[in-house]
């Protein structure tokens, strides 16, 4: 069994990696931890388990797998409580700025870490794509994105969004690819690629159906970052690792 130790437990992700990860058979929910001051005893936010700060994150079981979805300014925290247990990191936060990601870089060096702004099967397939459309498609294609959430999502644009940017430019070149960003009603979440020269358009497109989508990459990574060495990883590795085993 994997323990497991969810941090973020009261956010909406959190409620929904928390069901996961204890309808899961190799996996064991073993801790629930919130930010500070909002701790709560067992029976009173999960039957079995109680509610604790980030304080006392270094208080749960050593070598758990901590599974992370909560914000950007409770990362280093969320670091000092994983090496204290040397517990694996998986990591859905976004919003983190060039100091942090270089703090989580560092992490890596000596604990398994894997991050991803969005944890559907869908979108590691796009990244994948767009890779091999920056590759073959002719250099006078114009190419745009653009990234519609929810009105309560914070990052815009979209953590997603720039990951896919990323993945874009690092094998294309040049200046990164334009993201409009929509923040619209209860839109779960959607990312468009649209490709255009003077004779064409290609438009290649997620669309996330329910919240349950962003969840589909988390066990997969449990069960991976349970047995990687020190590194930092992402759900294309995840997905290809296990696909290897």
């Amino acid at each position: 069994m994997i323990p497991v130790v969810v941090h973020g437990a009261e956010g909406r992700m959190g409620v929904l990696v928390t069901s996961l990860v204890e309808a899961a058979a190799d996996c064991e929910l073993v801790g629930l931890v919130t930010e500070q001051g909002r701790q709560r005893g067992p029976g009173e936010f999960h039957p079995r388990l109680p509610l604790v700060g980030q304080d006392r994150l270094g208080e749960m079981p050593a070598g758990s797998v901590i599974v992370d979805f909560s914000l950007a300014p409770a990362l280093e925290g969320l670091l000092a409580g994983s090496a204290a247990l040397a517990a694996p990191l998986v990591i859905g936060t976004t919003g983190y700025d060039e100091a942090q990601l270089a703090s989580l870089a560092a992490h890596a060096g000596k604990l398994p870490v894997v991050r991803a702004a969005n944890y559907s099967i869908g979108i590691p397939t796009l990244h994948m794509v767009l890779q091999l459309l920056a590759g073959v498609l002719p250099a006078d294609f114009d190419a745009e994105q653009v990234e519609t959430h929810h009105i309560t999502k914070l990052d815009r644009p979209s953590g997603t969004a720039r990951h896919l940017q990323e993945a874009w430019t690092a094998r294309r070149g040049g200046d990164p690819v334009p993201i409009h960003s929509q923040r619209l009603g209860g839109v779960i979440g959607e990312h468009t690629w649209t490709f255009a020269d003077g004779e064409e358009t290609l438009v290649v497109s997620h669309r996330a159906h329910s919240r349950q989508a962003f969840l589909r990459g988390v066990l997969p990574s449990v069960r991976f970052v349970a047995g990687a060495g020190a590194g930092a990883y992402d759900l294309t590795d995840v997905l290809q690792g296990l696909a290897g085993a």
